[in-house]
């Protein structure tokens, strides 16, 4: 454990050991600006130098944020596989929780991963060449987890509404094994959608890059206009546009069948009321989907940009933040469902219980257990007692 904490205040304080190259721009980064030829002109390189100090700030407090948000992720997505794992029975929506937890835990992975890996790699030739073979295939493993918890949200959003509006022909069409069916094809189309990156992008042997980024240069293929454009439209429209349009339909459609039903449940008798059911973690969904659609927004508008203007509007303070912010929300949303259970779900809450007691029922069954020293004294009592 000490270990540990060692390890992380060593990574936090990595700022201080890798000073931002303030004069150095000897590598372009493909995903963030284009290469550009400064002009010897004084005025230039002061603006340059201004911004780069001003972002050094704001990517510092990036590093700390998503370190810390991965620690949470871990901790906390490995709670809910623990929780789900002791449940009576798993159903449709069970098998959709498991999967966002797995994809969550897999976001705070690779998200650390790469903020680390943009800080360290200066270390030794051994931890560059680590970093530069692991670190664009796991920017593709982190596009995938993200792509992959917005498929399987969406298809949770879709699967409740259905449930609500359509309960029989939802419980002779879905069923548990066609869920765990599409959450694996989920995952298998992200991956391929993933894999862009490190098809189209490689870490440079040589050159330092800015903002302490690893210096990064483009594929024989990533040089192509179009495979470019066309990796970045598929992105978009699986990872953005079409989980979170059909999630706010689903979404509106849901609360506005409850409300008419709460409207319909006051008309009738206490008895009627009671016999009525409806979905299991119906409430959960909402809140879930509600707060998926908010966190992911501010990243759907920056590759939205991306395809659009292609990076036009980047090297400037505000857009840069606006860049920062929208990852950080992105990695939030890893750390949100946890929260969301313990504060909705009561099945969940239950079985946390549950699971805690278990684990401590070991240790109240070996402090019960007679030792030598208690058993002489009972004796003792015994036979004072018989005389």
């Amino acid at each position: 454990m000490m270990n540990l904490a060692a390890f992380y205040s060593l990574l936090f304080l990595s700022a201080h050991f890798h000073p931002l190259q303030m004069n150095e721009i000897t590598s372009y980064i493909p995903e963030t600006t284009h290469s550009a030829t400064l002009k010897p002109v004084q005025p230039i390189l002061d603006w340059v130098e201004l911004l780069l100090a001003q972002l050094a700030i704001l990517k510092d407090v990036e590093f700390i944020v998503t370190v810390t948000l991965g620690a949470l992720a871990l901790l906390g997505n490995i709670v809910i596989l623990i929780v789900t794992a002791h449940y009576k029975s798993i159903g449709i929506a069970e098998v959709y929780m498991v999967g966002l937890a797995v994809c969550d835990l897999s976001i705070g992975i690779f998200s650390s991963w790469r903020a680390i890996a943009d800080r360290v790699y200066t270390w030794s030739t051994g931890v560059f060449r680590f970093c530069a073979l692991t670190y664009w295939p796991v920017v593709g493993l982190e596009v995938a987890a993200s792509t992959t918890a917005s498929l399987i949200a969406m298809a949770l959003s879709i699967d409740r509404c259905l449930a609500l509006k359509f309960p029989i022909k939802h419980s002779e069409l879905c069923s548990v094994r066609k869920a765990k069916m599409l959450a694996l094809a989920s995952g298998l189309l992200s991956v391929i959608i993933g894999l862009n990156y490190p098809v189209r992008l490689f870490v440079l042997d040589e050159g330092i890059s800015y903002m302490n980024l690893i210096p990064t240069d483009r594929t024989s293929i990533g040089k192509y206009p179009f495979f470019s454009k066309l990796c970045r439209y598929v992105e978009f429209f699986f990872r953005f546009a079409i989980p979170l349009s059909a999630m706010i339909v689903a979404n509106t459609w849901t609360m506005a069948i409850i409300r008419i039903s709460d409207q319909f449940r006051k008309g009738v008798d206490r008895e009627a009321r009671s016999a009525m059911k409806t979905p299991k973690c119906l409430t959960m969904t909402i809140g879930l989907v509600i707060i998926f659609i908010i966190t992911q927004m501010p990243k759907a508008a920056f590759l939205f940009d991306q395809m659009i203007f292609y990076s036009k509007h980047r090297r400037t303070e505000l857009f840069e933040t606006f860049v920062i912010v929208g990852n950080l929300m992105t990695r939030f949303n890893s750390i949100v469902n946890i929260i969301v259970y313990l504060t909705l779900n009561r099945e969940f809450r239950r079985t946390l219980v549950k699971v805690l007691n278990v684990c401590k029922t070991p240790d109240i069954e070996t402090s019960s257990h007679p030792t030598l020293s208690t058993t002489n004294g009972s004796e003792k009592q015994d036979v004072a007692s018989r005389t």
